[in-house]
């Protein structure tokens, strides 16, 4: 009821403010999310979630498709499909096939931007597949209309986002800037519903990589994003302090916390020897541990912070090895470097030379600052 309050006020908001011939609530359909593919034809072709207010149809959702030569040509060709007039004021997130990202997003993003209609607000996101697959899902298990379904996926709020969000023109910002490779959340569908499964890895507009989802965390971390969410971390036995292996029998230690703030900073500590300093302060309040433990006894909170420091520290050394490797620097490591540079340029030829060199030292603070009255 609050999304339907919500789009009626912006819908009339749009027709009061435009110059297009008012139109019935009925007559129109609010475009909330599309996604964009490339057809066998090498067409483009869009799968657009309207929201419709239409008293005789039996659903809010209805999912129009186009094709054409352009953006623009298959949202038209949409149009000669639907028996609404499509709005796109509203539109909160864009998806594209995988194919379409690897071959480079930046024609699509230039399309967004250069639409005065389109928000400056829309999210972004890659499809396993195709977008068309997320697009012709069975609705009859959502209660909400499947483009705000599928926007809240990707942005459920912040004690539930599992990754940092990206909008267009942040996207279009970092393509153009270098030292710094954009990331993107990657959908998949699975038992017949739409869910994050990873994590895009770009090299300029196109698609080269991927991360496992559980690896998003370390990317929001080091943007500061993180706010109220949800981490596991399992530590095994042998890497525990001497007296926390004796107080269990267990091979592991089990732990869930509520990451209540985090920070990440790199520093450029030698600009000739390419030497950075990479901070990450975590403050967590635990509220899971298996086996459990005596945590008034600082000594045993002490240990508990160290070797999460170290497992923490171990995999941002793994994934920084593997960005390397690719040669991608998702944590802008290059940005350090080229503010220390004359004038503040640096091409992306030249980082691209530069970036597998770095020689980068991690050191992670973490604290529980709140634990509750855990007794064994």
């Amino acid at each position: 009821m609050k999304l339907l309050r919500l789009s009626i006020s912006l819908i009339i908001l749009i027709v009061l403010s435009s110059c297009i011939q008012p139109l019935q609530l009925e007559d129109l359909g609010v475009v909330i999310s599309r996604g964009v593919d490339k057809n066998e034809e090498e067409k483009i072709e869009v799968n657009m979630a309207v929201l419709q207010f239409n008293k005789d149809s039996p659903s809010t959702t209805k999912t129009i498709d186009g094709v054409g030569e352009t953006i623009q040509g298959a949202i038209k060709n949409a149009n000669t499909k639907a028996n609404q007039y499509l709005a796109n004021g509203k539109l909160e997130l864009e998806i594209y096939g995988r194919q379409v990202a690897e071959e480079g997003l930046e024609p699509f993003i230039d399309t967004l931007r250069r639409d005065a209609n389109i928000p400056s607000t829309v999210f972004l996101a890659v499809s396993d597949t195709t977008a068309k697959e997320i697009f012709t899902i069975d609705t009859e298990k959502i209660d909400i209309n499947l483009g705000q379904f599928l926007h809240e996926i990707i942005q459920p709020g912040p004690e539930k986002r599992l990754f940092p969000v990206v909008t267009f023109p942040r996207f279009l910002y970092t393509i153009n800037n270098s030292g710094i490779e954009p990331v993107l959340p990657i959908m998949e569908v699975k038992d017949g519903n739409p869910a994050l499964s990873g994590v895009a890895l770009f090299k300029g507009d196109k698609m080269v990589s991927e991360l496992p989802l559980k690896d998003a965390i370390l990317i929001s971390i080091m943007e500061g994003t993180v706010r109220n969410e949800i981490i596991e971390i399992t530590i095994p036995k042998e890497e525990l302090s001497a007296e926390l292996q004796k107080d269990t029998k267990r091979d592991r230690l089990k732990m869930t916390f509520i990451i209540e703030q985090a920070r990440g900073n790199n520093i450029l500590t030698n600009k000739e020897e390419l030497k950075y300093d990479t901070k990450i302060d975590l403050k967590l309040n635990l509220i899971e541990i298996f086996p459990t433990y005596k945590l008034e006894e600082e000594k045993v909170i002490n240990d508990i912070e160290r070797a999460i420091e170290k497992h923490i520290k171990d995999r941002y050394e793994t994934l920084l090895s593997k960005l390397k490797e690719l040669n991608i620097d998702t944590f802008g490591y290059g940005i350090k470097y080229r503010i220390k540079n004359k004038g503040g340029k640096l091409t992306a030829k030249e980082w691209d030379e530069l970036f597998p060199k770095i020689d980068t030292t991690i050191d992670v603070k973490a604290e529980i600052i709140r634990h509750g009255s855990v007794h064994r």
